[in-house]
């Protein structure tokens, strides 16, 4: 038995203490991946607005400026869930969030991916080199997917919040 000051947090509450954690750390590694899309998306923009091919910016091509306008608005629908997702904490820190933290992970996380790797592609070359960014964002984004729980596991517990389960009755 231990003494009564070497208790951390509630007796009998460490699980949904841990889960809180793990809730919390989610939310701010969507926030660091929200963070990475967008600088991947800025340096690319700014590249293809100054890499020229026949005579005119990369930037001009409708396949370079559609794929931008996707990626642009993925990105801002990861922003608008991260932030609600922040801002509901902000007026409750208690309150258990799984489905929010889960959902702004996954979303952050897997548009961070689709950014890097696209604006590496836009890049060519220039997208592998170590003298530009582009290559260490890559890295960051595809990595996060898998730490605070992988993408799979970020389904399972959106899924379970809605009643589903995987188990036979």
């Amino acid at each position: 038995m231990l003494p009564a000051d070497a208790v951390v947090g509630q007796i009998d509450q460490g699980w949904r203490q841990l889960m809180a954690g793990l809730n919390m750390e989610r939310l701010i590694l969507a926030s660091l991946m929200l963070g990475t899309a967008q600088r991947a998306f800025d340096d690319v923009v700014d590249y293809v607005k100054n890499r020229r091919q026949f005579r005119r910016p990369i930037g001009s091509f409708q396949v370079i400026r559609h794929r931008l306008a996707d990626l642009a608005t993925e990105i801002e629908c990861a922003r608008l869930l991260v932030y609600d997702t922040a801002a509901q904490v902000d007026r409750s820190p208690d309150t258990m969030l799984p489905r929010e933290s889960s959902m702004a992970k996954l979303k952050a996380t897997e548009t961070a991916r689709r950014v890097t790797l696209d604006a590496m592609q836009m890049m060519g070359g220039y997208g592998y080199a170590t003298e530009f960014d582009m290559e260490r964002l890559v890295r960051s984004s595809v990595v996060s997917t898998v730490y605070g729980g992988t993408s799979e596991i970020q389904r399972e517990i959106i899924a379970k919040t809605y009643g589903l389960s995987d188990q036979l009755r």
